[in-house]
């Protein structure tokens, strides 16, 4: 299984939101967010978590580094974790 970076929630402490959306201004500054943006095939769910989700592994992907303040590395899709979760569908969203 390829490995995933994403937001980690669990903590001890979990990130915050301004943490989450901090990181996302950053990252979105050298890799391509439009998929998160509105319209984008990855912003809905329009969860702060799951756009995080996607600037992390985007950034992992691009610079080969997971920001282990706020994500962690996991062998699970993201896409099908947060299809369970939310139990909502990602039409066209796919983690690089």
């Amino acid at each position: 299984k390829r490995p995933w970076c994403v937001a980690d929630t669990n903590g001890p402490p979990a990130p915050s939101d301004a943490q989450f959306q901090g990181f996302i201004d950053y990252a979105c500054g050298i890799v391509d967010c439009s998929p998160i943006q509105p319209g984008g095939s990855c912003y809905n769910p329009n969860y702060l978590v799951r756009h995080a989700d996607y600037a992390l592994n985007l950034y992992y992907k691009s610079r080969g580094v997971c920001n282990t303040e706020i994500g962690t590395i996991t062998s699970f899709d993201p896409c099908k974790f947060s299809l369970s979760l939310y139990n909502i569908a990602y039409t066209g969203c796919y983690y690089p």
